[in-house]
């Protein structure tokens, strides 16, 4: 294996690592996570009668939020649940148990190659964020569709928490949230495909006592993980610089915005 190689099968451990720690925090306290699974439903709610015949596969399923909405949209239709975290699929398939349509698989959605024309419906609920090339991956599962099928994923956008980035900003700190994805470049790419590209992007705030709660937060429900392989680029000294300022500005909490990205395409 290359040292790149290997850099990445690092990171892919780490990331799987934190999740499989993180699984039970998630599914009681990842509540932007939660709230989309719950729009994204709705707006898979008009298209589904349209929908060819054909299995329907979720990518980075997580504890099952919307495995939980598919189940109730498409009873009928053989799903396939898939995440990079043992532990999450397992706690899935307890949340999911009475249902009879779902088959379980672990899969990391950016190495597996998926077949050409096999399914009606790929979705994806806050996953894209770990990909290192969002619009490459999610262009393989575009190909992966049925003529007429539909990709549909949710993810945070590459302007959420502009709070954290003013601050580092007025401070001269390194803004050090992970890399996300660029929607205008995402919808190009998946455009040039012959594809019919919508997408609609909005934004969700979270209040929290203390700017350590957010950042706890992140690290409770596994999504701390750096993305690029680097370590924390902030000193102990300037991380209790941007802790301090940031609750000194709060009125009375923090508040920190995720900007979403509800992306549809149709094949």
């Amino acid at each position: 294996m290359s040292e790149t190689g290997l850099k990445l099968r690092i990171l892919k451990n780490r990331i799987r690592d934190n999740f499989d720690s993180s699984t039970l925090a998630y599914e009681s306290e990842a509540w932007v996570q939660k709230s989309a699974a719950k729009r994204l439903a709705a707006s898979l709610e008009p298209w589904k009668w349209t929908l060819p015949a054909g299995p329907v596969l979720e990518l980075g399923a997580g504890t099952g939020f919307f495995t939980r909405e598919l189940i109730n949209l498409l009873p009928e239709r053989k799903i396939e649940v898939t995440d990079l975290s043992e532990y999450m699929i397992r706690v899935c398939r307890q949340m999911t148990h009475e249902a009879e349509n779902l088959d379980f698989k672990l899969l990391d959605a950016e190495e597996w190659n998926p077949p050409e024309g096999k399914y009606a419906l790929v979705s994806g609920n806050f996953v894209a964020q770990w990909f290192r090339n969002p619009a490459l991956t999610l262009g393989r599962y575009v190909e992966a569709l049925k003529p007429g099928g539909l990709l549909l994923t949710s993810f945070p956008g590459h302007d959420s928490f502009p709070e954290w980035k003013d601050l580092c900003l007025d401070l001269g700190l390194p803004f050090t949230r992970n890399p996300l994805p660029d929607t205008e470049e995402i919808v190009v790419k998946l455009s040039t495909r012959g594809a019919g590209v919508d997408y609609y992007e909005d934004s969700h705030t979270i209040e929290f006592e203390s700017s350590l709660d957010f950042f706890r937060h992140l690290k409770k429900i596994g999504a701390a993980t750096s993305t690029t392989g680097k370590k924390k680029q902030l000193t102990s000294k300037q991380f209790r610089l941007l802790t301090r300022h940031w609750d000194q500005e709060k009125s009375p909490t923090i508040r920190v915005t995720y900007h979403l990205v509800f992306l549809v395409v149709k094949k």
